[in-house]
Order: C-alpha cells, then structure tokens, then sequence
C-alpha cells in the first residue's frame, strides 16, 4: 500500500522557489527599513499614485509609470547591494576603488531617477489640461493598478524586519 508522500506529485522545484522567494523578501524588507532613499522613494511612488488617482491617465500611460517606478526601487535595491557588498569587502574602511564603486552605482540610480522625472513629465504633460476625474468612472482600471501597486509597496515598507543579523555599518569619524 502507498503512503500519502509516495501518492503526492514529485514538485522538486517548489520549495526551492519559495524559499528563494522568502530570502528576496527579506532582502527588499531589509532595505526599505535601512536605506534612506528607499523611503522617500516610497513617499515619492505615493504621490504619483495621488496624482494618478486625480489625472486618470489611461491604462497604458499607468503601466509605463509604474514600471518606471519599479525600475526606480529595483536600481536602489541593487545600490544597496552593491554598498553593502563593497563596505564587507573593504573591511569597512574607505578605499579609493571601494568608494568609486559605491559612486557608480549610486549614479546608475541617478540615471533611472532621471528618466523617472522625464517620464512623470510627459505624463503631466500629455494629460493636460489637466481635469480632476477623483470621484469619476473614468479609467477604473488604472486606478485598481495604481492602487494594488501601492498597497503592495506600503506592505513592503511596514513589514516587520526581523533580519537574522543586525547589521551596523561603524561611524565614520566626527558622525554621531
């Protein structure tokens, strides 16, 4: 007689997948509790999601921002990555070639943070005159993207960190 393991679909990809997905969780937790700039990001994301709300762009000019917004937090992810990585191998002390690398990568969020803005900007633009359809039925379907996108990123940034190991970067002289 078969027992209920020996009845049961061989799935060898399923836990792997969902502890990887778990692990990348944490990770995005991790830095939206640590990193500044993902914070405002966040607060930034918000405001466009309010502005959204308010113009009612169409479906495809929604889609286009949020995946620019995406990009946005996704570059700061990888900086954070990139940070952490360079400050473990250089025993957390400064070094040229350390410090070039965290500037490369922080001006990689730069570039995308710049294409974000002239993306915002041709929304604002190709949107005018702009009427305020706030308590409309105009474009219903963008607004349930906006907002689905936004309750997710808010989940995000208050979910509770409960990282295996705190990490401490040391101060730097003369920083209290």
């Amino acid at each position: 007689m078969m027992d209920a393991e020996e009845r049961r679909p061989h799935q060898p990809n399923a836990q792997p997948f969902l502890r990887a997905l778990g692990y990348s969780l944490r990770g995005v937790v991790y830095a939206f509790h640590a990193e500044k700039n993902l914070k405002r990001d966040v607060w930034l994301f918000t405001l466009l999601a309010a502005v959204e709300w308010c113009l009612r762009p169409s479906l495809a000019q929604t889609a286009i921002t949020l995946f620019v917004s995406m990009c946005v937090f996704a570059a700061e992810l990888f900086n954070t990555a990139v940070e952490l990585a360079v400050d473990v191998a250089s025993g957390w002390k400064d070094h040229p070639v350390a410090g070039m690398a965290k500037d490369v990568a922080s001006g990689a969020v730069s570039f995308v943070a710049f294409g974000a803005l002239a993306v915002a900007a041709w929304l604002l633009a190709s949107n005018w005159p702009w009427h305020l359809w706030l308590f409309s039925r105009r474009n219903l379907d963008s607004v349930a993207l906006v907002t689905l996108c936004v309750a997710a990123v808010w989940a995000v940034r208050l979910w509770p960190y409960r990282g295996v190991a705190e990490i401490k970067r040391p101060r730097k002289e003369g920083q209290s």
